[in-house]
């Protein structure tokens, strides 16, 4: 039987059970850690009746965390743009810049005059869509990014209609490659300063005649047409010289994979991809009790931003964007995820360590997606402790143990431009919180420890007595990225604190050696923690104000000095109201505007005080309709583009992050060692439900509220852990289990209760109305 043939043999039965399968799946538990579901959430979907014209601004993502795409909907000229997250110039000597990998471009011929025209991204099947009429001609395509397969697949048809389907295929590149053209495959590939890559286009056909010449496919009068579309370079990060095959063997690779592929239905391969995204996406429910307007998504975000599924949809974005563009391999998605359609991008779409990895990483945790973490994790892991590393070295270049880095990193570990020092320390937050959210023993005692380790000693090294206090301060430092280096700045003494009191933690938890459990103790114990009271009752960025940057009209788009506030632990009201009221008067003077991930940033922060409203007029303020695309550092600029990519400007993905995590920390926190439930409710948000969120001690909850009172509450527990859940004045009827049996709870105090779990089990909080 020929390949081709295969795609012809669609039975309604096959259709029909992997309808019923995916059914099944989406209305089951997900996993062991997720609750049951009952929260119904709208269709979240981002649709428009026009194609896109501006790949920044308007074109559409899809991505399988390695692979991914921006489809654009043209008509009579479909553009595909498409990435690979390892492909950089550059080496373990120069930066370089990540690069596009390429452009498939299918013409349409005669499909100039259409009707009905829609172009839409489902997030809940992260499958993009474009439909149109032509006289009684329905014509369809579906673009998605399978992790699964490692491939991106586009599929034309007509439903209904047959022969009706005629398009050309090519593919494009800027770069210096050698390109072939042979039956139904398009193949391209080349080499940069290390890496060599390749792309490889299979055209499959279910009837209809298909042709090849010198630089294209066509293919006429078919039922329907599948592209498969992958690229990779040779990039191992776990080799010395990050290079894991030959350009021979990579090729082998990428012929093996859509040869296996191309004897495969459609169906086939749509029905893995919706096996392998759903579960993930799925565990995370949200709604605000309104139903998906009838109205486009440009319109939505240009002329309602009140509207609540916008904020219902945002949130799911970022989920949306973290499956897209960090899974698999052991590198983490970079200033613009894995999307990038230009050879010499802004700050060369970068691993930048002053806020922005960070911030691509704060959601992963809190909204259910702990495996997304890993690839940053696992990039920790790989290149603190490589032996003659460039981190390892530059902190031996200063005489310290262990590692430290500059603030603009490549995937070869080449760090420039500003060493950050207090970087090393906020790495190790996301080390700690991944324990924190999962209770891995192994992981903390393999993985996090040692990093944690090794980071402590290197501040052991660097810390110097304060003349004036006696306090241990890390010299010459800087607060991003503004003002004077300066001995003991908040922004290094806040992550130290953090560093150090987290690595105490898990000392509790893992063996530790008891000459540097001593020496950290003792370390802590004298640490200066950045926390000092200015003459506004602001908390001070500079010992000294020399510059005289630390003022009432100082609007800088970095909150280096509320590292303590969020997203660390040390400041909260839950402690000492002196540094919250600080941190708020600190917050107020900062302004609502910035750069789109400076306004996400704040809606964190202002959870954190407890402000709903003041976290909820930031969250609108991110939203802010901007086409801006040229890098812009003024603050009135930052927002959202129509296809609610965040805007930087130019596009920048921390934001789209940073905004979800701020939205988590609104409706539930847990870093005070309980589960403070609806901690920062905005007033817009008076009934609603979120299930599936996660906390420290490995939690996962469903919670409902009414008059912005919580009115059920439901907790399963990863790890057996004692439940302490926090509400003022808070009144509980009854705890059950699941059967049904009453489990003994104790009040502590007129805020808490807490009750014992037993891992794998569900508990029902039954609120008292009165």
């Amino acid at each position: 039987m020929k390949k081709n043939e295969r795609f012809r043999l669609f039975s309604n039965k096959i259709v029909a059970m992997i309808a019923l399968l995916l059914l099944c799946t989406c209305g089951s538990h997900i996993k062991a850690d997720s609750i049951s579901p009952n929260v119904v959430q709208p269709p979240m979907l981002l649709h428009y009746d026009r194609p896109a014209t501006v790949w920044m601004t308007s074109a559409l993502p899809i991505g399988n965390g390695e692979l991914g795409a921006m489809f654009f909907g043209g008509i009579e000229h479909e553009h595909i743009q498409f990435n690979e997250k390892t492909l950089w110039k550059g080496s373990t000597s120069s930066r370089g810049a990540y690069q596009s990998f390429g452009d498939l471009y299918i013409d349409f011929p005669e499909h100039d005059e259409v009707t009905n025209y829609r172009r839409e991204l489902s997030l809940d099947n992260a499958i993009g869509k474009v439909s149109y009429d032509i006289d009684d001609v329905r014509y369809v395509r579906e673009y998605f990014a399978s992790s699964p397969d490692s491939m991106i697949i586009i599929r034309i048809s007509t439903p209904k209609k047959k022969g009706k389907v005629t398009l050309s295929v090519c593919m494009e590149t800027e770069h210096n490659v050698i390109q072939s053209v042979s039956s139904n495959f398009i193949t391209f590939r080349g080499k940069f300063d290390i890496l060599s890559y390749e792309a490889q286009a299979c055209i499959l056909n279910e009837g209809g005649v298909l042709i090849s010449d010198n630089n294209r496919i066509t293919v006429s009068n078919a039922d329907a047409v599948t592209i498969l579309l992958t690229a990779a370079t040779n990039y191992t990060i776990t080799s010395n010289d990050y290079l894991g095959e030959s350009p021979q063997q990579l090729h082998e690779r990428l012929s093996k994979r859509i040869s296996n592929l191309s004897t495969k239905s459609y169906a086939e391969l749509k029905h893995a991809h919706l096996t392998d995204y759903k579960p993930l996406f799925d565990r995370v429910k949200f709604s605000l009790d309104v139903p998906m307007p009838d109205m486009t998504t440009d319109k939505l975000v240009g002329l309602h931003t009140d509207n609540l599924y916008l904020d219902m949809l945002y949130f799911q974005y970022g989920r949306y964007l973290m499956l897209a563009s960090s899974r698999g391999m052991n590198l983490p998605n970079n200033l613009q995820g894995i999307w990038n359609n230009n050879n010499m991008p802004p700050w060369e779409c970068d691993i930048h360590t002053n806020i922005n990895i960070q911030m691509n990483y704060w959601p992963a945790e809190s909204t259910n997606l702990s495996e997304c973490h890993l690839p940053f994790i696992n990039y920790i892991n790989t290149e603190a402790l490589r032996e003659n590393g460039s981190f390892r070295n530059l902190a031996a270049s200063e005489g310290n143990r262990g590692w430290a880095l500059k603030t603009q990193c490549n995937i070869f570990a080449y760090t420039d431009w500003n060493i950050n020092r207090p970087a090393n320390a906020w790495y190790c937050m996301h080390l700690w919180q991944h324990y924190a959210y999962t209770n891995d023993i192994i992981y903390l005692s393999k993985t996090a420890f040692p990093i944690m380790k090794a980071t402590c000693e290197y501040w052991f090294d660097r810390l110097q007595e304060d003349p004036n206090t006696g306090k241990l301060i890390a010299p010459d430092e800087w607060s991003p990225e503004q003002g004077p280096w300066q001995d003991g700045v908040a922004y290094a003494q806040q992550l130290i604190w953090e560093l150090f009191n987290q690595t105490l933690k898990a000392i509790t938890v893992v063996d530790a050696d008891p000459v540097f459990t001593a020496e950290l103790k003792d370390k802590f114990a004298h640490l200066d923690n950045g926390l000092e009271i200015g003459s506004r009752g602001q908390i001070k960025e500079w010992k000294t104000d020399t510059e005289g940057l630390d003022n009432q009209s100082n609007q800088h788009r970095h909150l280096s000095h509320l590292i303590g506030l969020y997203p660390g632990n040390q400041i909260s009201y839950h402690k000492d109201s002196l540094y919250a009221d600080a941190a708020k008067i600190t917050l107020t003077s900062r302004g609502d505007e910035g750069m789109g991930w400076s306004r996400a940033w704040k809606i964190s922060c202002w959870a954190r005080l407890f402000d709903g409203d003041h976290a909820y007029k930031l969250l609108k303020s991110a939203l802010n309709l901007t086409d801006i695309t040229i890098v812009s550092m003024n603050n009135q600029d930052g927002g959202v583009y129509e296809n609610l990519l965040d805007a930087h400007p130019p596009f920048q993905i921390d934001g789209n992050f940073g905004a979800t995590a701020g939205m988590s920390e609104m409706l539930i926190q847990s870093n005070m060692g309980f589960i403070r439930l609806l901690a920062a409710l905005p007033s817009a948000w008076p009934a609603g439900s979120i299930d599936g969120l996660k906390t420290e001690g490995n939690f996962t909850l469903r919670l409902v509220w009414k008059n912005a009172k919580p009115v059920e509450c439901s907790v399963y527990s990863g790890s057996g852990n004692r439940c302490v859940l926090y509400y003022p004045d808070i009144h509980i009827a009854k705890v059950m289990d699941n059967a049904g049996n009453r489990v003994d709870f104790e009040q502590m105090g007129k805020n808490k209760i807490c009750f014992s779990t037993v891992k794998g089990q569900e508990y029902k909080i039954i609120f008292d109305m009165k």
